[in-house]
C-alpha cells in the first residue's frame, strides 16, 4: 500500500462525511451548512482531480525490460520471450504475427485470485495501438500453445503461461506491451499506472 491508496482512503471518507453533512442539511432545512458542505466538497474533489491530473501528466513512463516482473497488488506479469512468424497453423498474418509470452503469477500469501479485467496490447512508436488477433489467437489456440487464460484463477504462489498473438505490419521496429488492469480503483489513485 503506498501514501496514494492511502490518500484514496482518506478522500473517500472525506467525499462520505461531505455528503453526509450535505443530507442532514437538506433535512434539516440548515441552507447556510449546505453551502459550506457543498462548497466544501466541490473545492476538495477540484483539488484532488487537479492533483491525480498533474501527477499522471508530469510521471516519467515506466518501462520494464524483458523478463521484468510488473504487479498490480499480487497479481504479477513479465513478458518472457516473443517470437515474429507470417504463418500459425492455417492463420496467415496480414503483416508478421508476434507471439508474446507472458508469465502470470500470484504472490498473494493465503488467498487464491485472479485479473477479471486485465488485457494486453501493443503499441509502437508513433503510438498506434494494436490488439491481439483473433484468428492468431484461435489458430495458436487449436495448436495447444496459447497457455492459459490471463483471466485463469491462480492457487498461492502459482502461476502460469499465456501467449498472446499480434498482427502487426511488416514496417514497424519498435513495440512495446501494455497491460490494462481494469479502470477501477486505478483510475483514481494518484501516481497509479492507471490514472
Amino acid at each position: 500500500m503506498t501514501i496514494f491508496d492511502l490518500v484514496l482512503l482518506f478522500s473517500v471518507f472525506v467525499v462520505l462525511l461531505g455528503l453526509a453533512g450535505i443530507l442532514l442539511a437538506v433535512v434539516t432545512r440548515r441552507w447556510g451548512m449546505l453551502r459550506r458542505f457543498s462548497w466544501g466538497l466541490i473545492i476538495y474533489l477540484g483539488v484532488y482531480a487537479l492533483v491525480l491530473a498533474g501527477v499522471s501528466l508530469l510521471s516519467p513512463q515506466r518501462v520494464l525490460a524483458m523478463h521484468e516482473v510488473r504487479c498490480f497488488d499480487d497479481w504479477c506479469l513479465s513478458v518472457e520471450g516473443v517470437e515474429k512468424q507470417a504463418v500459425i497453423g492455417a492463420a496467415q498474418a496480414q503483416g508478421d504475427f508476434y507471439l508474446v509470452t507472458l508469465q502470470v503469477s500470484n504472490r498473494a500469501r493465503g488467498i487464491r485470485q485472479r485479473a477479471n479485467e486485465v488485457s494486453v496490447y501493443l503499441i509502437d512508436e508513433q503510438g498506434v495501438r494494436y490488439d491481439p488477433s483473433p484468428e492468431g489467437e484461435q489458430a495458436l489456440a487449436e495448436a495447444g500453445l496459447a497457455g492459459r487464460p490471463l483471466t485463469t484463477m491462480m492457487d498461492v504462489g502459482g502461476g502460469f503461461e499465456h501467449t498472446a498473438v499480434f498482427d502487426i505490419p511488416h514496417d514497424i521496429t519498435q513495440l512495446d506491451l501494455i497491460t490494462a488492469h481494469g479502470a477501477f480503483p486505478g483510475l483514481i489513485i494518484i501516481g497509479s499506472d492507471q490514472s
